[in-house]
């Protein structure tokens, strides 16, 4: 569980897999780690998105971070920020025994490709496909200290990856006209936002305006969904409450229901948006106004 102003959400951390940055080939105007023979050397049966049997030659080691198609997907290409949906299983290398798995449920929170909370993995999601099945292998030092690769072989840690969904990193929707006295906001080449507030003071009643338009299904009480996020103070020293973009985690899960663990306010702002939609929203929460940019990216699968 973490924290961001008014607003609780559930963030998925896979695995204990920590930050490193893999050893990559360039496919397709994206970075992907390269196949290796250890990662060929793995093989999964199975339907896709349910528990595969995952047969590893144990003992398996590598000296750097390799990545093998097991079976190729043909949906969105991951980028660098966007969200993906996968079910996983973790094998140890050493033994060849599963050591780990996202229980297969549906219930797993989106990661970030490259996004930092995601470490080892996200890396290696990098260019994979909506419908693709993984055979990731890391050395087990990625997993302790964040290092992408060592000088001898070690024992290899095997997630077996398959990535039943995926977003795209930012907004998607066409350009509105701001509203007057509202913030300004600007966007970095990736699609984070940044938020000048004016010298006025905040206005009386909450406000939400649209800063993108999405063609995309409306959101409902009953999803969930997936938005990146930043937030600031409404004042003279206005300052960063808040930042999916920036503080690691890339894009995080809303669950819009009544009475669950979303602030009132940032609920009602995100109702009836739309995927696609970068929303402006100005709230006042417990006596102080925040300034809330959303990216409104989609929705799980229910």
């Amino acid at each position: 569980m973490r924290t961001i102003p008014a607003l609780l959400v559930t963030v998925g951390l896979v695995a204990s897999l920590s930050a490193c940055a893999s050893d990559s080939a360039s496919a397709g105007g994206c970075d992907a780690p390269a196949a290796g023979a250890a990662s060929d050397a793995v093989t999964a049966s199975g339907s896709l998105g349910a528990k595969p049997k995952v047969q590893v030659p144990s003992p398996l080691t590598t000296n750097h971070t390799e990545v093998s198609v097991l079976k190729q997907g043909t949906g969105r290409v991951l980028t660098d920020g966007s969200p993906a949906v996968i079910e996983y299983t973790v094998v140890d290398g050493a033994t060849g025994k599963t050591a780990q798995t996202s229980g297969y449920d549906g219930s797993t929170a989106p990661i970030t490709v490259g996004s930092t909370n995601a470490g080892a993995l996200g890396a290696a999601l990098e260019c994979a496909h909506v419908g693709d099945r993984l055979a990731i292998v890391v050395t087990t030092s990625a997993l302790q200290s964040g290092s992408s690769s060592s000088k001898k072989q070690q024992d290899a840690a095997v997630v077996v990856a398959d990535v039943v969904d995926g977003f795209p990193s930012r907004a998607s929707g066409s350009p509105q006209v701001a509203a007057d006295n509202m913030p300004a906001v600007v966007l970095a080449p990736n699609g984070a936002p940044g938020i000048t507030v004016p010298t006025t003071a905040a206005p009386k009643q909450d406000e939400v305006h649209l800063l993108r338009k999405g063609s995309g299904k409306e959101l409902t009480a009953k999803d969930t969904a997936v938005v990146k996020y930043t937030a600031v103070n409404w004042g003279a020293e206005s300052s960063v409450a808040g930042s999916s973009w920036t503080d690691g985690s890339g894009a995080v899960t809303v669950a819009l229901q009544k009475g669950g663990q979303i602030a009132e306010p940032i609920r009602t702002a995100l109702l009836g948006s739309h995927v696609g939609d970068q929303v402006l929203a100005v709230l006042t929460q417990d006596g102080t106004s925040y300034v809330y940019v959303f990216d409104v990216l989609g929705t799980m699968p229910r």
